[in-house]
């Protein structure tokens, strides 16, 4: 990326997605009667914000989504126990709650809970602290990192295991927290004479723009360990560490170690549900009436585009709804290719977005055991691997080589006390994956013809329990009363996410950070609040890029 553009993207950031901005700042609606001043498409993380935002600004707000409860992949869903000799439900059956994307985030960190305190849902959301920033077991050693250990710890942890790398990962701890500290500087804001000396003032930043996570971990350190230890969340973030764009994954992983990692207390969907009500609860548009809403069950079929300029959208059944302005939550894919008429967005484009990359899906079981096993587990949430090359885990994850990949294992009531009927516990497993196994079965899925579907669901599901027997909860398939699965079809079953991409476009150097799809579009009056635009994906990055839409919108509106 060039110096010019970049220079403007770092000012987009520190304006838009990762400055403060409060709400205390009054904007007046234009609305009339039965009228909004803008509409989101979509109730994932990224449109309930943008959405929150907007009405409690004081503009007369609707937030449309398809899915029947607000968050997108935010949420969580109840199954009923069955019977474990017939596998049939029963009178009196006990009901688990399922997690649907959430392990852990840092709320805690200032960005963070400064939105959520704007947003007025802070003090409605109860937070379970993790007492550890990941556990990872690796064949030959595990490595436990403990929650708030930061940038020193972590150092001193991975220093221990490899004394003889010490000169190499002082060097690289030495270029990660400059980094880290020139972003919280970043953050701040850029005055204009700073703007223009920035390589020379942010010099960590700028050498490590156009560098992959791979590229700095080969250029510090040898030892396979180090390498696995120093890249192994690379599945919070989709991509290897030969393709993962540096910053993106150093900036939130020091954030993290920093500030330690946090579980919601009712599952995510009760912060989705905070957002929602933080929208319809918002005073504004006419006469300080509230206005603003959450409609469900509502799916848009069109963005209404009048002498070039989104006006508006048509929702399934024919009915139009107009407005100032219309924010995308939905999937950017979708949008280009279903949502905006052909001829809206320039050709050039167009073109940039149809060759960006959807990033991974996932696959998800969750089990009902029918017996407390919390006094058994060492840890809530861990990872296993099979190995120690991560590039070799992405490979088999994105074929769905279950056996050989790595997987995470949580469990609930470790944690959260009471997260399961008396007597029970609950457990997940999550291991990412590729759309194209899914394909074969995708035309069928749709037609209700899910037979092949289910059966290969099923043989994947039955080994992600084998595994999490063997290397975790001894004797776990005996324990099962609750059973249910989720497949990247599922995803964008529930989503609308092409290919069940879990993460927006992939986090590739030449879309991150600097060069990031920002969150204004090529159509006057239409932006994007989602995973796909900037920052990216994950639960901070759907709510920053909705503040950055919302940002970017006010800003527009003068």
């Amino acid at each position: 990326m060039d110096r010019r553009n970049f220079l403007r993207f770092l000012f987009l950031v520190a304006a838009s997605g990762l400055g403060g901005w409060s709400c205390s700042r009054p904007l007046r609606s234009r609305a009339g009667e039965g009228e909004h001043d803008v509409i989101v498409i979509g109730g994932g993380l990224g449109g309930l914000t943008c959405g929150a935002y907007l009405a409690r600004s004081g503009l007369r707000t609707l937030v449309l989504e398809q899915h029947s409860a607000p968050g997108g992949y935010a949420t969580s869903f109840a199954r009923q126990s069955f019977t474990r000799q017939t596998g049939t439900r029963q009178p009196g059956a006990r009901e688990f709650s399922c997690e649907v994307s959430l392990h852990a985030s840092a709320f805690s960190e200032p960005s963070m809970r400064r939105m959520l305190v704007d947003l007025g849902v802070w003090d409605r959301l109860e937070f379970a602290p993790h007492p550890h920033a990941w556990v990872s077991h690796f064949p030959d050693f595990t490595l436990t990192i403990p929650s708030r250990a930061g940038l020193a710890g972590f150092e001193r942890q991975l220093t221990e295991l490899c004394p003889q790398e010490a000169p190499g990962l002082a060097k690289y701890f030495t270029l990660w927290r400059g980094m880290a500290a020139e972003t919280a500087e970043v953050q701040n804001g850029l005055p204009l004479a700073k703007k223009a000396a920035f390589p020379l003032l942010y010099p960590t930043l700028w050498s490590i723009r156009d560098k992959t996570l791979g590229q700095l971990v080969d250029s510090h350190v040898r030892d396979p360990r180090l390498r696995a230890a120093l890249t192994q969340t690379w599945g919070y973030y989709g991509l290897p560490p030969s393709r993962l764009s540096a910053f993106y994954y150093l900036f939130p992983t020091a954030q993290y170690l920093e500030y330690g990692g946090m579980y919601l207390k009712g599952t995510s969907q009760t912060l989705s549900n905070a957002l929602a009500d933080a929208v319809r609860q918002a005073k504004g548009g006419v006469k300080g009436q509230a206005g603003s809403e959450v409609r469900l069950n509502t799916l848009v079929e069109a963005v209404l585009v009048e002498n070039g300029r989104a006006v508006g959208v048509r929702v399934a059944g024919g009915r139009e709804h107009r407005a100032r302005a219309v924010v995308c939550n939905a999937s950017a894919p979708g949008l280009v290719r279903g949502l905006l008429p052909a001829k809206a967005m320039k050709d050039e484009e167009r073109a940039r977005l149809d060759a960006l990359e959807p990033s991974m899906g996932s696959f998800l079981v969750w089990l009902g055991l029918d017996r407390d096993i919390t006094a058994s587990l060492p840890y809530a949430d861990a990872f296993h691997y099979g190995g120690l090359d991560m590039e070799a885990d992405y490979a088999r994850a994105m074929a769905n080589d279950f056996a050989g990949a790595s997987f995470a294992l949580m469990a609930y009531d470790k944690l959260v006390p009471g997260f399961s009927p008396p007597g029970c516990s609950t457990v997940s497993i999550t291991a990412l994956c590729g759309h194209d196994h899914w394909k074969p079965f995708e035309a069928d899925y749709r037609a209700g013809r899910k037979q092949a579907y289910a059966e290969e669901k099923q043989r994947l599901a039955n080994l992600l329990i084998r595994l999490a027997e063997e290397r975790a909860i001894p004797g776990l398939s005996k324990m099962i009363v609750m059973r249910e699965a989720a497949t990247p079809l599922t995803n964008a079953r529930f989503t609308l996410n092409p290919g069940g991409a879990i993460y927006g476009y992939n986090q590739t150097v030449g879309n991150s950070f600097m060069t990031r799809l920002p969150n204004e579009t090529g159509v006057p009056g239409l932006y994007l609040a989602s995973a796909w635009g900037n920052p990216g994906g994950g639960f901070a990055g759907a709510m920053l890029g909705g503040r950055g839409a919302f940002t970017s919108l006010t800003e527009a509106w003068g």
